[in-house]
């Protein structure tokens, strides 16, 4: 039986007016020049913000943009973010009287005991605080501070679009139409070849592309016959090439659910993005139930106007990957999910 402490399990009386909630906000989006880029993780925010502001809440929020390494990055504060904000929560709540208030903390990670899991600056964090709420799935497979060793020190529940993180990925899990196509692309071999080892096992098909699929140590990878590695590359191979796209497409075309985590190369320029557009047409065409998430996946999909036509935008990448495959996530365990 699946228990999970959700802001609807809330008792009354729990978020009032004037009751103080640390959010642990999904905040790291892609950024152009100072200037948001792609804003999906924080509209999925919204509802959980919404919900708060209506209740008269205090809100404060906490996240990170990038990896800072434990000290402070000009070009990565949240100040960045605050005219997103602002908009949002600057402006008095409908039948509420006063304006409802917002605190906006600073990157957790220029801390370098936020990735500690350090109980010091939970401590820290907790103190401004009576209620904890997680609204970033994304990061929620760390072992970290604002995900773990906070949950200890406050009343703590999971976001409305945290919840609705888990229960579509689980269904999804449990009971896939078949059959079922993992598309793994991206830069991050380290993370994710632990994960495509577990999608062998649950998945008819594993197609690797992107980066993961040039630095693949043929000596470590497994014999099974479910998992296709690019047989051939584009210019500088910064893109699967011709008849890579054509296999996989074959394969796609016939799936009914698809998962896809990770660009087939460099998007960012369109010489180098045909094999991930290729892929998400046969994606939309195989009529499949489709998932994808993570933050390069997101901005390949928002940049080439595929993001409206998946029935379900994940905002995780490595997070959506591992709760898939079977992993344990720290950060829902820490709010009493089990599956």
């Amino acid at each position: 039986m699946q228990t999970f402490q959700t802001l609807k399990d809330a008792p009354a009386g729990t978020i009032k007016n004037g009751t103080k909630v640390l959010v642990r906000a999904d905040m790291d989006v892609a950024l152009e020049n100072g200037k948001i880029a792609e804003k999906y993780r924080l509209d999925q925010m919204l509802p959980t913000l919404n919900f708060l502001k209506e209740k008269g809440a205090h809100i404060m929020l906490a996240g990170h943009i990038g990896r800072p390494n434990g000290k402070p990055v000009n070009e990565l504060s949240t100040k960045v973010l605050k005219p997103y904000f602002d908009e949002i929560l600057g402006v008095s709540s409908s039948g509420i009287a006063g304006t409802t208030t917002y605190e906006l903390l600073e990157n957790l990670r220029f801390d370098p005991r936020e990735e500690q899991n350090d109980p010091s600056l939970a401590k820290e964090l907790a103190a401004k605080a009576d209620v904890y709420v997680n609204e970033c799935f994304s990061t929620s497979h760390r072992n970290h501070t604002s995900f773990v060793a906070i949950t200890k020190l406050l009343p703590s529940y999971a976001g409305l679009r945290l919840e609705k993180e888990v229960e579509t990925l689980s269904t999804v899990i449990k009971k896939p139409a078949r059959p079922l196509v993992a598309l793994i692309g991206g830069t991050k071999i380290e993370t994710k070849k632990p994960v495509i080892d577990k999608f062998i096992e649950v998945a008819d098909y594993v197609l690797v592309g992107g980066k993961i699929g040039l630095n693949w140590n043929v000596e470590l990878a497994t014999n099974a016959t479910n998992l296709l590695l690019p047989s051939d590359y584009a210019e500088m191979e910064k893109d699967i090439g011709l008849s890579t796209i054509e296999t996989y497409r074959k394969i796609i075309l016939q799936a009914k659910t698809v998962i896809w985590a990770g660009p087939m190369g460099y998007f960012e320029d369109e010489k180098f993005a045909s094999g991930s557009i290729k892929l998400a047409q046969a994606i939309v065409d195989s009529r499949a139930f489709s998932i994808a998430g993570g933050g390069d996946t997101i901005t390949f999909l928002d940049k080439y106007g595929f993001l409206d036509k998946f029935n379900f935008i994940s905002t995780g990448g490595s997070a959506m990957l591992k709760f898939l495959a079977g992993d344990k996530l720290p950060g829902l365990e820490a709010l009493g999910y089990t599956d």
